[in-house]
């Protein structure tokens, strides 16, 4: 029977075999964890019928301004009952609108006492 390498030849290769695959074993477990860890993604919902100010301005591209808009035109117009009513601010168009909803709460559709023969 021949063998290709001495035996303190064949150690050293499985020395760096197992080192080789730990190495790799270890980065690949390490590179999972810190990859799930940028993937938390950290979310808080808003409900612009109650919020206060300050609370309005943690939404992304709302400012203090705005935030006072928000809270003046609810108090005169009444709750929002749609998302899309938030664009009759000025300042708040579509892109902003897309902007912030996802840290909205779902507003209820509006509803009417009125039957639909009227």
């Amino acid at each position: 029977m021949r063998i290709f390498l001495r035996y303190q030849d064949q150690i050293t290769v499985i020395f760096f075999l197992v080192f080789f695959f730990g190495f790799i074993f270890f980065f690949s477990v390490s590179l999972k964890e810190w990859n799930q860890e940028q993937e938390k993604v950290y979310r808080f919902l808003v409900d612009p019928n109650t919020a206060t100010a300050e609370e309005l301005q943690t939404l992304p591209g709302i400012g203090e301004k705005l935030a006072e808009e928000i809270i003046v035109h609810r108090e005169i117009e009444g709750p929002f009952n749609d998302h899309h009513e938030i664009m009759n601010i000025k300042g708040i168009g579509v892109k902003k609108l897309d902007t912030v909803k996802p840290y909205l709460y779902d507003l209820p559709l509006v509803t009417s006492n009125r039957s639909i023969n009227e």
